[in-house]
């Protein structure tokens, strides 16, 4: 009898663990979709459709409403490719993130014009429909689209012990970095981090990132402007200003929650040289 209990024991935490997988790809199924019909149909079709009514971009600083801006952006029948390469989110279902390679051709049989990484945050409507509600990209050269990437996904996040300390891990990586620099971000990472930073291609090991943290200038300064916690209290993301000697740029970080504390999933850090 006991031996029944057992098997019938882990059929459900093996059915259990089947589901969460497959719900965490819900974020990269999205971000394809999204990708398809801006090949498919265009850009600006694409964005319109896919981004919150609530969706921010950024530029020397300041957030702008992205539906806004791709309501009232011409169409110039370029085409944008792009692909989800490392995702993740919350066990509440409601909240993710996704990066990945960009590039962009004035025409679609034309070169390559622009290349980077992409980074976006997305959020479950009242509809149940996944929306992007924040996109940031960070250039680079050469493209890496054409890589033959593993898809990768942020497994194992744990919920917080308080749901009112989030912004306070924030605002103490901020302070930790006026005080020590680059290496502020040591004690936040996790071999599954990435940084996508300025002009620089994604480092995405923790042992990538210790040796190209020599990259972020040391006299960067943040501000932090915004950000929200999953229901589940295990993952959230923040946004803000990054200012170097008065110019302004932007960064957007994702904490995920793990078994020893908050750690850096992702951080996407422009700055202007």
């Amino acid at each position: 009898m006991s031996f029944s209990r057992t098997k019938i024991t882990w059929l459900l935490l093996f059915t259990g663990f089947y589901f969460h997988a497959k719900a965490q790809s819900e974020i990269a199924i999205a971000e394809q979709a999204f990708a398809q019909m801006a090949k498919d149909s265009g850009t600006k079709k694409a964005f319109i459709q896919f981004l919150d009514s609530s969706s921010l971009i950024f530029y020397k600083g300041q957030s702008h409403n992205a539906l806004s801006f791709w309501k009232n952006l011409s169409d110039n029948g370029g085409l944008l490719l792009w692909k989800p390469v490392y995702t993740g989110m919350a066990a509440s279902g409601e909240m993710g993130f996704s990066t990945g390679p960009f590039e962009q051709h004035d025409v679609p049989a034309g070169p390559v014009n622009q290349s980077g990484n992409y980074s976006s945050i997305w959020v479950k409507n009242k509809q149940g429909q996944w929306k992007v509600l924040i996109d940031l990209g960070m250039p680079y050269k050469p493209s890496l689209f054409q890589k033959n990437w593993e898809q990768t996904e942020q497994t194992g996040l744990l919920p917080a012990t308080t749901a009112t300390g989030w912004q306070q891990v924030e605002q103490e990586l901020i302070t930790h970095f006026q005080h020590n620099g680059r290496q502020a971000f040591l004690p936040y990472l996790t071999n599954g981090s990435w940084f996508n930073i300025q002009d620089q291609s994604p480092l995405h090991t923790a042992k990538d990132i210790k040796a190209g943290l020599q990259q972020i200038p040391a006299d960067l300064q943040f501000q932090y402007m915004g950000g929200a916690l999953s229901a589940a209290g295990d993952l959230f993301y923040a946004y803000g200003i990054v200012d170097r000697h008065g110019n302004k740029e932007n960064y957007l970080r994702v904490w995920g929650h793990k078994k020893d504390g908050w750690k850096l999933l992702l951080q996407v850090l422009r700055w202007v040289r």
